[in-house]
């Protein structure tokens, strides 16, 4: 499969319906209030589904996860591999040697960078890329609680991926921006939240796209190259 669109899409739970933090001390935060459920669209695949039949079949938990990841993730994605390196890249961790150097960690650096995380899910799947030329490879693989496909490997444009990140973090931030309208004009009884500091938070956030697509990824090739040859030896 070739040439796919990308979306990242989301959906959060109505204000009566998120999660409260703190236990005999409720309490909400910016982090909470996305509270809600994403999902990414390839073209006509979606993934992030269930196998199970859900009423909501999507990764139930706070969307603001999905945005952090992508933010950190986005540096590594969009700098070029060089061709040599690919197929590192393309390697399954589990078939490398056991090894301790420093190069090994630059080599293992390397491939996480560009691994979007999804450690916090009870049976994660992974979702990997890398650049070449402008096309960024996209490597999915899904244990068997996710809906097919489990395993997939397209490619996007780099333009596209970016595209897609920023079309989220619009839309992300101009939820939040209603929900914090909301909150402020009906604060909960009896749930602790900091309406100035959501605020302030709320306007940090909106500026991490654009931190995030400032920064310059500078792997040094050399050295994953050579980690790279002691992992696969």
């Amino acid at each position: 499969m070739t040439a796919a669109p990308i979306r990242f899409r989301f959906g959060i739970h109505p204000l009566g319906e998120v999660g409260l933090w703190g236990g005999d001390r409720p309490t909400l935060h910016w982090f909470g209030l996305t509270d809600g459920w994403y999902w990414v669209e390839l073209g006509d695949v979606r993934l992030l589904r269930f196998a199970a039949d859900y009423d909501i079949p999507y990764v139930d938990y706070y969307v603001v996860r999905l945005w952090e990841d992508l933010l950190a993730l986005l540096p590594a994605a969009v700098e070029e591999v060089p061709s040599d390196v690919i197929g590192f890249l393309e390697s399954d961790d589990r078939g490398w040697k056991d090894v301790e150097s420093e190069v090994a960690d630059a080599a293992i650096d390397c491939w996480s960078d560009r691994s979007l995380n999804f450690s916090y899910l009870r049976e994660s799947p992974s979702l990997r890329c890398w650049r070449s030329g402008d096309q960024l490879t996209l490597d999915w693989n899904a244990p068997a609680n996710f809906a097919e496909p489990r395993t997939l490997r397209t490619t996007v444009a780099v333009a596209d991926f970016v595209a897609a990140v920023e079309e989220l973090d619009t839309t992300l931030m101009a939820a939040m921006e209603s929900r914090i309208a909301e909150v402020e004009a009906s604060p909960q009884v009896g749930v602790d939240i900091d309406l100035p500091n959501l605020r302030r938070e709320h306007q940090d956030r909106a500026q991490w796209f654009a931190r995030a697509r400032s920064r310059a990824q500078t792997t040094d090739w050399n050295a994953v190259r050579a980690g790279a040859a002691q992992l696969l030896a």
